[in-house]
């Protein structure tokens, strides 16, 4: 493996990183949203009050995705879109002419199908909704946010899932046989990526030992084109290892260039050349959950439980935003910015922590016993291995019961 490999974009210091978003995973905040206009300020609207004939859903969609295709990325604009269509199914959106929906009436319809969700939501639905009004209708954004919308609340943070509904999955798909369904289940569940890192790795972010077998996963996200645009740096453990080679034994295009889950249809038929899509990613996770009968799971939930799951073992920041992809720079700190470790010490960090990954930590840990030790010294060692207590205070633990010990088994004189 070659550790001076040198990621250009390491870290960026105003990167626009995991907020929590509902109902779907847009990124952007109602007065943040890309600029897509062709004059550079997002203006590109042509306003036609005087057209009078029945809206066609499908058509505006179909424009929406014309204007946006070289700006957004394919799964933000499949969000936005599922968005839209949540819109004109409520407010009935066909009964209306282009006429109607540039005067009052769009204005009411908006504030009335926000009305409907929960006010968390409201933030990322009018970011939703925004684009798709411009480039899509072709009329002026109708809402404006100081005279119509209240002081907007945080997104909610969704919680991390319980151990107990991981390892569900974790037991019921490490009897997949399937080794395309095994390993994206597992690039996902040992990383907490997103569906935008499964869609564009390629080969040849993949990094081998001396012996020829794959240790870790490097990729530059702006290279790759990840949602975020922040690296990945994730040494691989055994079990993904395992399914990496087997699925390349199977595979038909292992190029440098070529994507390592290529897209393949609900049949199992492959195109090596063409790289995963967002809407074919959701199928195959779907078709997991309803195969194994399990209880739902989404790629977001997993990225909560492996954040959580990496602080329980004691992994830093910085180890932890190369494992999942993420902005480690994110807080503004002066240190969040300047502390970035070689990648070797990164590697390093993640075996040493998490040897078997984030799932290796549902398992049971085995400690043998060897020279009489104590029920206390046993119950410690797990609760470390477990990750439920850091070095520090396991040593420190250590020492008091190896000091109470030397008390106890002192000589006492006699008078």
């Amino acid at each position: 493996m070659d550790d001076s490999f040198t990621l250009r974009h390491s870290h960026t210091p105003f990167g626009d990183e995991d907020g929590e978003h509902s109902p779907l995973d847009g990124k952007h905040e109602p007065d943040q949203e890309p600029q897509i206009g062709t004059d550079g300020s997002g203006s590109n609207t042509r306003t036609l009050e005087g057209d009078d004939s029945p809206l066609r859903v499908s058509e505006v969609m179909e424009r929406f995705r014309q204007q946006i295709r070289t700006r957004l990325r394919d799964e933000s604009a499949e969000d936005y879109l599922r968005a839209f269509r949540r819109f004109a199914k409520n407010a009935d959106l066909e009964s209306y002419t282009r006429r109607q929906l540039s005067g009052p009436k769009g204005r009411m319809l908006i504030l009335t199908h926000l009305d409907k969700l929960p006010k968390p939501s409201w933030r990322w639905t009018v970011t939703a909704l925004k684009p798709v009004w411009v480039y899509g209708l072709n009329l002026p954004w109708p809402i404006d946010s100081k005279r119509d919308l209240p002081k907007l609340p945080r997104v909610r943070r969704r919680q991390s899932p319980p151990d107990a509904q991981v390892k569900t999955w974790a037991n019921a798909l490490a009897n997949e046989k399937d080794p395309y369904l095994r390993l994206l289940w597992l690039l996902l569940a040992q990383h907490g990526w997103r569906p935008s890192h499964i869609c564009r790795l390629k080969w040849r972010n993949v990094q081998y030992d001396n012996q020829g077998r794959s240790v870790s996963v490097v990729a530059d996200g702006v290279q790759e084109s990840f949602k975020t645009y922040s690296p990945v740096a994730a040494r691989l453990a055994p079990d993904v290892v395992e399914a990496l080679q087997v699925w390349k034994e199977k595979a038909e295009m292992v190029s440098p260039d070529g994507p390592i889950l290529p897209w393949r249809s609900v049949k199992g038929q492959l195109i090596s050349s063409k790289g995963q899509t967002y809407s074919a990613f959701r199928r195959h996770w779907q078709r997991l959950e309803r195969k194994w009968q399990l209880p739902h799971l989404c790629p977001t939930h997993l990225r909560h439980w492996v954040a959580t799951t990496s602080r329980r073992a004691g992994l830093s920041k910085q180890a932890t935003a190369y494992l999942m992809g993420h902005d480690a720079t994110q807080g503004g700190a002066m240190r969040d910015w300047y502390d970035n470790p070689q990648l070797h010490d990164i590697f390093d960090e993640q075996a040493a922590r998490l040897p078997y990954g984030p799932l290796g930590l549902l398992e049971p840990p085995t400690v043998e016993l060897e020279g009489g030790l104590s029920k206390e010294v046993v119950s410690l060692a797990s609760a470390y291995l477990a990750g439920q207590i850091g070095t520090m205070e396991f040593a420190t633990m250590m020492e008091r019961i190896r000091l109470q010990r030397s008390t106890q088994q002192a000589p006492t004189m006699e008078t």
